[in-house]
């Protein structure tokens, strides 16, 4: 039996339900779809349950109650939905989800043949060197473009200039190669994969990074590297961090600051983010 709470509402025993408002919402069966298809403004959500739903739209809510910008943050890559890894959340789907542009996906996203990407056998854009005009180094998926940055398969790294080059000055400082798990997006697959409606990933810039550690204490130094090397935009999840040069904020998986692990409370604040 589906429950009803009003939007905000964090439910942590299970029975806060109130009626007889307009800010209403309804979990379960198809409403939850609905609801949360309607208030994210995509075609349909089914890959997520009743629980997380309503820590998604709490988290939504408490973001606007602070005057944040919660469309500027990504709730749904919580599920990692293009990797391969995960689910994706706008069509409940598994499996690798090239971005266009990328190794996976050729230049339309898809697969063809034989599950040759269908941009041929470089599989993208066959360009090189810096893209004045948008200010974002090409890929070229034929051949590697930093020894510091490995994108996993479905990633197009077709990032702005000064993305691309702090997360190399990241990677350094760390001191080993980082794995990059998401680029740039065309509005398109960032709506197909359940990216928000402002997110930084189709401007450009944003990078998703898998923890390249497994602890609390050294994700919360690498955090602190990431900030040190001009990051601005933080998300913090189960395997990786979302990087981003936009407004200053952070959230957590749910995508807002509500759902930002208590461990790393402590880092955020340091640095002057608005946090928990």
């Amino acid at each position: 039996m589906p429950k009803v709470h009003r939007v905000g509402d964090f439910d942590t025993g299970g029975d806060m339900a109130t009626i007889g408002s307009e800010d209403v919402f309804a979990n379960g069966g198809p409403t939850l779809g609905g609801s949360l298809s309607e208030v994210f403004n995509l075609p349909d959500i089914v890959g997520v349950d009743d629980e997380t739903a309503r820590m998604i739209l709490s988290d939504r809510a408490d973001e606007l109650a602070r005057g944040g910008d919660p469309d500027t943050n990504e709730p749904f890559e919580q599920f990692d939905p293009a990797s391969g890894k995960g689910v994706n959340p706008v069509d409940g789907s598994t499996g690798l989800q090239g971005a266009p542009g990328s190794p996976a996906g050729g230049i339309s996203g898809g697969f063809g043949q034989d599950n040759l990407p269908t941009g041929g056998v470089a599989g993208g854009f066959a360009s090189s060197g810096n893209d004045d005009e948008t200010g974002t180094i090409p890929f070229d998926n034929s051949t590697p473009i930093s020894d510091w940055l490995l994108p996993e398969p479905q990633v197009n790294m077709a990032v702005q200039t000064s993305v691309f080059k702090q997360a190399e000055k990241l990677a350094k400082a760390f001191g080993k190669p980082l794995r990059i798990n998401s680029g740039y997006r065309t509005p398109e697959y960032n709506r197909k994969v359940g990216g928000s409606k402002k997110s930084q990933h189709v401007e450009k810039k944003a990078l998703d990074i898998r923890w390249p550690v497994g602890d609390f204490n050294s994700r919360i130094e690498f955090i602190q590297l990431c900030i040190d090397n001009g990051f601005s935009g933080i998300g913090v999840y189960n395997s990786f961090i979302h990087v981003d040069i936009g407004s200053k904020r952070c959230w957590g998986p749910n995508g807002g600051r509500a759902s930002v692990y208590q461990q790393y409370l402590p880092v955020l604040k340091k640095n002057g983010y608005n946090a928990g």
